[in-house]
């Protein structure tokens, strides 16, 4: 129980040392002549007043607890607080990596990839409206419509084309076609959190479900529905 209280000491005490250290830095900066010019007296308090009082408090912290458990000789003391020094990094570490895994958006940093998509549909179906927007990505985050390209005739069955953002970090996606006559055929896209980018397209594979109007829900397709998806994932600045 002791390790854990100055563990949790070590914490509370790394953070409040480091917003007091920060605060008497940027007292201190004027007194030394430190100007507020392009945040030089900011960088002082936030790069040498919070580091220093964070140490302090990581030191300070964990050290009332253990000598208060009755460890008071500079021989105890050290080989504790290096094992409390540890358990605190190790908690760290493991929030940030933590915050890391959670993080919503695949790329916060820059644009988002785009799913590459190529849609067979069945023979002799009419195929939908381009400007009517018949393609949407749907995930439990968002709905985001494709952007259609021009497609082309394999033998006696159209191919639709296009691509779509691949905005937030989630496990399900589903690319739902709307055809002429409003039913709705999905596709399971399987990518993972993060989609890594691929330069060609994967197999053909069947729709899981079709949705057709006044259907109380959506059925299983079969292979007789002969509706398929094939797709590659495109990041920006990849050849």
């Amino acid at each position: 129980m002791p390790y854990v209280l100055a563990t949790l000491a070590a914490l509370v005490g790394g953070g409040l040392g480091a917003v007091l250290g920060a605060a008497a830095a940027g007292a201190l900066a004027a007194a030394l002549g430190i100007s507020s010019f392009e945040g030089a007296s900011g960088y002082f308090a936030v790069f040498i007043g919070g580091p220093i009082g964070a140490l302090l408090g990581l030191v300070v912290g964990p050290l009332l607890v253990l000598r208060r458990a009755g460890h008071r000789r500079i021989g105890a003391l050290v080989p504790r607080l290096a094992i409390v020094w540890f358990g605190a990094v190790a908690i760290v570490a493991a929030g940030l990596g933590g915050f890391w895994a959670m993080r919503p958006l695949v790329n916060p940093n820059g644009p988002a990839p785009r799913l590459v998509f190529e849609i067979r549909l069945p023979p002799s179906a009419v195929a939908p409206n381009a400007a009517d927007s018949p393609v949407e990505l749907q995930t439990s985050r968002n709905r985001m419509p494709a952007t259609m390209q021009p497609g082309w005739r394999d033998g006696d069955r159209e191919v639709l084309a296009g691509s779509v953002e691949l905005y937030y970090r989630i496990w399900q996606r589903v690319l739902v076609l709307t055809m002429p006559d409003r039913s709705d055929v999905l596709f399971d896209i399987s990518l993972g959190l993060t989609p890594e980018a691929t330069k060609s397209f994967g197999p053909w594979q069947r729709a899981e479900f079709v949705a057709q109007p006044g259907e109380g829900r959506p059925r299983r397709a079969t292979p007789t529905d002969r509706y398929e998806v094939r797709y590659r994932v495109e990041w920006a600045g990849d050849d």
